[in-house]
């Protein structure tokens, strides 16, 4: 047992420990930022706290209420909080870690359709005679519907997951069987209890050897074997399974490549899942498939399991789509964590032979041969697989019509005929075209990135598909970027989607500051319009690819180095060893520093704090910036940038003080006698772990040059000068 009492009495005495914040209105306690940033630290798992003695949370009280309190302790073998109620209500303190969620906000991605979240409705009195004080009712509920509000911002409706059938009382004033238009700071979540296991003695002591190739996560309801074995529960028909492949066929197969393959480990005893072994399972695999459906999505066990190995230990993880029925799931949280990415798409049995083909070519790039040898040697995913293309296809999937037949998008901004996937093929009736679904084989982002930018590297010329969505899409950003200012690529813009707001942001920047006279397909509806459309891209490509000097390629410029403006631009943007740099420290602050050394591997710096500050000293790609001022069309409307706002002092043996720097979003960008200047907001706030009380914090950032501003290195620049 894990003892705090003393520790809560410190904190509440030496550095005022709770304050009262507001939720439209309705009370509730959080943690001092000043007190957490002097105390010991909360330990989290990317950011996300590991509940821990001293914590403020939510717990579940009788009939299916929660309500504020504190961590006295935790019992490892139970799994147990014992909590002290905030109006010192005696009863139901010992609490298992699904009815307690830390009272934080959660992160956007651990919100998708059908979670289960905590919501608040409702108030309860005081009550003298139990020696109870007032305080807010909070609840269970499921996600039904995410929107955006009139800023932006996200907005969650739901239902509670709890009836009278349940035990619950509903009737208490202001009951409501639904709740509406709830934004991220109101809801909460449950800790992920793979992250408490792992951050508790009884992992480390598991007697099993739980090394492995491939840990295979999957819906026990989705594989006809499970069913057969009773495994999966009541209420599975065979008739469902005739077309569907089995996870736990791929698992077979990939045995019989050599691999070993764990997956779904279970108490011998009861046949329950061994929470305890699959962490260390997740914890010791060199790659983690993820056989998704929507009962996958739906289910807790294999969504904790997803976040686990995606955001806790870092896995290579390998999705995979399997099962009946839609695809709601792509807007579960399940869907978010791999947005963007590539997936094979196993539900239907007649492709498995090639379906699986792609899984094995994925596993072999990851994580090379199996342990035995057998398996086919990994490839260089760095290299395409074409070393020289005429043309690289640069487009946002949301503008993509074949993209959305294949349920890769939810949502199509434009029609067929401006399809770039579409215009792809017609292109290479004549040309040798880089398009990401032909030439990308490995799911994961380093490996993406190194790819996508060899594809860059060795194509002649850009035909970018510039729309809204491409504008607003970190990737299709980066491709631009890269390709125009760091490679200086000849491109030719094409305009498709449904409007012209791209025209104020940092791709419209670039764009209209070229010069380079765009080929306008917004208004292309039928096949005669492409046809015609067609003959000016054509007109517009044989500009560059044919000619004897091929004075757009760089094709060679890994072995021979790279010289000239292209070796200035590229240096401009990505930090070297021995640059000055600012950086992220933590809690969302940046200062000065020196750049000692790049991590290829997790994309991250090594540096040396101009103040002399021995901690924090290994930033991610994005959280750097060189220290020289950028280019004005670096930026746009909706950038992300570094502004200077307030400094630090000096601290006896420690730091020199200095300037601090935050993450921030321009807003508007205004010229004035030749002059531009740019606004905008913080990009993080107080429940991002940000420190907003230090002097001199204003939310908002007005009229300030390229002088002042910083700009973090594209990931392509960075993995390119490597």
């Amino acid at each position: 047992m894990i003892l705090a009492k003393d520790y809560i009495e410190h904190l509440k005495s030496e550095h005022e420990y709770i304050h009262k914040t507001e939720i439209q209105g309705i009370p509730h306690i959080a943690a001092d930022p000043v007190a957490s940033l002097q105390s010991a630290p909360n330990p989290t798992i990317e950011g996300r706290p590991v509940p821990k003695p001293g914590d403020r949370v939510l717990c579940k009280w009788g009939d299916w209420q929660y309500f504020d309190s504190t961590i006295i302790s935790f019992d490892e073998n139970k799994l147990e909080y014992y909590i002290e109620w905030d109006d010192q209500d005696p009863s139901g303190r010992h609490i298992p870690v699904e009815h307690l969620a830390v009272n934080k906000p959660p992160f956007q991605d651990e919100i998708g359709i059908g979670s289960v979240v905590l919501f608040h409705q409702g108030r309860y009195a005081a009550s003298a005679e139990v020696g109870r004080l007032a305080g807010v009712r909070w609840h269970q509920g499921k996600i039904t519907s995410i929107t955006d509000g009139a800023n932006g911002e996200k907005l969650y409706s739901g239902a509670h997951t709890k009836t009278a059938e349940d035990g619950k009382w509903v009737t208490y004033k202001d009951y409501n069987s639904t709740f509406s238009n709830y934004k991220l700071d109101e809801l909460r979540c449950a800790p992920n209890k793979f992250d408490i296991l792992q951050s508790i003695t009884a992992v480390s002591q598991v007697d099993c050897n739980t090394e492995c190739d491939i840990y295979l996560s999957y819906y026990p309801q989705d594989s006809l074997s499970d069913v057969k074995a009773g495994l999966a529960g009541a209420n599975c028909k065979m008739s469902e399974y005739e077309n569907q492949n089995d996870p736990l066929q791929l698992k077979k197969d990939l045995e019989a490549l050599g691999y070993k393959v764990l997956s779904n480990i279970r108490n011998r005893h009861n046949q329950e899942l061994d929470l305890n072994k699959i962490v260390s399972c997740i914890k010791n695999c060199k790659a983690f498939v993820s056989c998704i459906s929507n009962g996958y999505a739906e289910n807790d066990n294999c969504r904790m399991e997803m976040q686990y190995a995606k955001k806790t230990v870092s896995k290579p993880l390998i999705p995979v789509i399997v099962g009946g029925g839609g695809w709601g799931w792509q807007a579960s949280v399940a869907g978010m964590l791999i947005a963007g990415e590539r997936y094979i798409d196993f539900k239907t049995r007649d492709l498995y032979d090639e379906k699986f083909n792609d899984l094995k070519l994925q596993v072999e790039n990851l994580i090379g041969g199996s342990s035995d040898g057998s398996a086919a040697v990994a490839q260089d995913t760095t290299k395409p697989k074409d070393s020289k293309k005429d043309i690289f296809i640069s487009y946002c999937w949301s503008n993509s019509y074949l993209s959305k037949e294949n349920n890769e998008i939810q949502k199509l901004f434009g029609n067929q005929f401006m399809d770039p996937r579409k215009i792809k093929s017609l292109l290479s009736e004549k040309y040798d075209v880089w398009l990401d679904i032909e030439q990308l084989t490995s799911g994961q982002m380093t490996g993406m990135f190194e790819q996508i930018t060899a594809g860059l590297l060795n194509s002649t010329c850009v035909c970018a598909f510039i729309s809204s969505q491409y504008a607003m899409s970190e990737n299709c950003k980066m491709e631009f970027q890269f390709a125009a200012k760091s490679l200086k690529k000849p491109f030719i813009p094409i305009c498709i989607g449904e409007d012209i707001n791209w025209q104020e942001t940092v791709i419209g920047a670039l764009i209209l500051g070229s010069g380079v006279p765009t080929v306008d397909m917004m208004e292309v509806s039928s096949q005669g319009n492409l046809d015609s459309k067609m003959e000016e891209i054509f007109s517009r490509i044989a500009e560059f690819v044919g000619k004897s000097d091929d004075s757009g390629s760089l094709a060679e410029s890994e072995e021979e180095g790279i010289s000239g403006d292209a070796a200035t631009a590229i240096r401009s943007r990505a930090p070297q060893v021995g640059d000055h740099v600012i950086s992220h420290h933590f809690r969302h602050a940046y200062f000065t520093a020196t750049i000692l050394s790049f991590d290829k591997d997790d994309m991250s710096y090594h540096i040396q704090w101009d103040d002399g500050d021995p901690t924090g000293r290994n930033p991610k790609y994005n959280q750097v910036a060189l220290n020289i001022e950028p280019d004005e069309d670096d930026f746009g409307v909706g950038e992300s940038v570094f502004f200077p706002q307030g400094s630090y002092g000096a601290t006896d043996g420690n730091n020199t003080g200095g300037m601090r720097y935050h993450e921030g979003i321009v807003d508007s960008v205004v010229e004035r006698d030749g002059v531009k200047y740019f606004s905008g907001h913080h990009s993080k706030g107080e429940d991002d772990g940000k420190w907003v009380t230090f002097r001199g914090y204003q939310y908002e950032f007005k009229d300030m040059t390229t002088k002042q501003l910083r700009i973090a290195p594209n990931a392509m620049d960075a993995l390119f000068l490597a």
